[in-house]
């Protein structure tokens, strides 16, 4: 368990005097030395990117498809998001069940509608996402092989007053590092709700582990303790102490965004009945394993 991707609080990891000790700490300091010794020999592949991605935990790529494939690209997304009907909201507080559907499935997240759609039949999604420069990004960013499933994606808000989403309070996913990427096809306005991440929040900074050593034994000690989930959530208070403020991440479309998720993020605000659409993969390496996969 110790040397797992398992980021609960329960069994040897809640373990209030495990935590005490320093169990979390160490196993956040180790997946970093791990890290770095996946990813530093294949950094050349990209290095610009590499360097301003372990710097900032954040990194946007503007004109990423050429600019003749951007109709097609366009054209593939609308039509795999009119695939199917979409999944009527139940009214599930928190993360909702998968409803599957013919090439994906549809979540909610309190009100918020996340439809995934695969794009393995859609021809100039897969050319762009399987290209050499997606697998050099994959391999200098992540120290990940690029053979993850990449969906069409639309977020639809709901009505955040009347059923709340959690992924719209500002968090961090888990202990270690893992990446999620989206490939915006239209403008990111603040009408789409964008994506917000506290810039550099990925490193560990002497303050950012007092922190998390704060959290860990607060979170072993409670059985209903709100962060015992282990993707703990922070206060706007916390976060000035130890980061840098929210950023929201507004880019015009053919902009490719990758995110190292252990840093503070959220889900931006919008108006009910919003939409943001993009190309979609999450990865999450073995925290433990330094070789490439």
């Amino acid at each position: 368990m110790i040397f797992s991707n398992e980021k609960a609080f329960r069994g040897l990891l809640g373990n209030p005097t495990a935590n005490r000790w320093g169990l979390h700490i160490a196993r956040i300091l180790l997946s970093d030395l791990i890290l770095f010794l996946r990813r530093a020999p294949l950094s050349w592949l990209a290095f610009k990117h590499y360097r301003a991605f372990a710097k900032n935990g954040i990194v946007i790529i503007e004109n990423f498809a050429d600019a003749n494939a951007l109709p097609a690209i366009y054209q593939e997304v609308q039509t795999a998001l009119n695939t199917q009907a979409i999944t009527p909201d139940s009214g599930v507080v928190g993360f909702g069940q998968k409803h599957l559907h013919a090439h994906g499935f549809d979540r909610y997240d309190g009100s918020s509608l996340n439809r995934l759609v695969e794009i393995d039949q859609y021809p100039q999604l897969k050319a762009l996402f399987s290209s050499s420069k997606m697998h050099k990004l994959t391999l200098a960013l992540f120290g990940m092989l690029n053979r993850k499933q990449y969906y069409v994606y639309e977020l639809k808000h709901g009505d955040h007053a009347k059923n709340h989403d959690k992924q719209k309070d500002t968090h961090k996913d888990t202990f270690h590092s893992t990446y999620k990427l989206w490939y915006f096809v239209e403008d990111v306005t603040l009408e789409a709700g964008p994506f917000e991440y506290a810039y550099q929040s990925n490193r560990s900074t002497w303050k950012r582990i007092k922190w998390e050593y704060q959290m860990s034994c607060a979170a072993s000690r409670a059985q209903g303790h709100p962060n015992r989930g282990g993707a703990f959530r922070i206060s706007q208070q916390d976060l000035a102490q130890i980061a840098q403020p929210l950023t929201k991440v507004l880019v015009k479309a053919n902009s490719l965004v990758i995110a190292d998720t252990r840093g503070f993020h959220r889900r931006g605000e919008a108006p009910s009945g919003s939409s943001r659409i993009s190309v979609y993969a999450n990865f999450r390496p073995l925290a433990f394993l330094p070789f490439l996969h």
